[in-house]
Parts: C-alpha cells; sequence; structure tokens
C-alpha cells in the first residue's frame, strides 16, 4: 500500500515515527480518521490510554469514524485496494461492526474523501 503518498499528501509528509507528537499534532486537523484507518497495525489502545484526558475525546471519536468507514466499506475497499483494512472496535457496542451505517450518518465529504484515499491505496 502506498502509505507514504496519502501521509505526504494529507500529513505534509510528518515523520510519524513518535507516534504521540504524530497524534497530538494532527489530532484535530480533521483528517487524523484517515491516518488511523490506514494504519491498523498501530498500538492504538495503548495510544489512547497515554494521551491527555482533553484529548481522548477526539481521539475517540477520530478511531470510531475511522472503524466505521473500514467496516462501512469494507468491499469497496476490498475491490480497490486488494485488501481489507481491518480496525479493531475498541469503543462501540458489539453491533457497530455488522450494521455500521447505524452508528454514523457519513457525511459527503467524508465518503469522498474515503474514496480518493482507497483509490490511492491501491
Amino acid at each position: 500500500m502506498k502509505k507514504k503518498i496519502i501521509k505526504e499528501i494529507y500529513f505534509n509528509g510528518a515523520d510519524d515515527q513518535d507516534l504521540e507528537i504524530f497524534t497530538r499534532r494532527f489530532l484535530k486537523n480533521g483528517l487524523f480518521w484517515v491516518y488511523i484507518a490506514i494504519n491498523t497495525e498501530k498500538r492504538w489502545k495503548s495510544l489512547y490510554k497515554k494521551l491527555p484526558k482533553n484529548e481522548k475525546s477526539a481521539f475517540k471519536n477520530e478511531y470510531n469514524k475511522a472503524f466505521l468507514f473500514c467496516k462501512a466499506y469494507k468491499e469497496l475497499t476490498k475491490l480497490f485496494a486488494g485488501k481489507e483494512f481491518d480496525l479493531k472496535n475498541l469503543f462501540l457496542p458489539g453491533e457497530a461492526g455488522i450494521r455500521p451505517e447505524k452508528f454514523i450518518k457519513f457525511e459527503r465529504v467524508d465518503e469522498l474523501k474515503w474514496k480518493e484515499i482507497i483509490e490511492l491505496a491501491a
């Protein structure tokens, strides 16, 4: 996958070696969910525990958005990118993985962004 290209476009090529610093820098830019979705292998739960209390809510929102996009567009992602972005459900009820559309109303701009991401990842 071309994570480097996505990181270059959406995160100005920022260094993500220190995930805590990267998270604090981009958590509130509205696109951090994209980074979470394409980096499913990262240890998101342990990062969440390390965040200050005032950033945990924003992180949960971004994580949940990434999770729901991964589930709702599972087949489309597999078709375009050739693989699934299999993100674990950390914060939502179990049913969210089965019926993601029930838990979030997707904004058109985010849907377009997701389609752009999976095209770049292909």
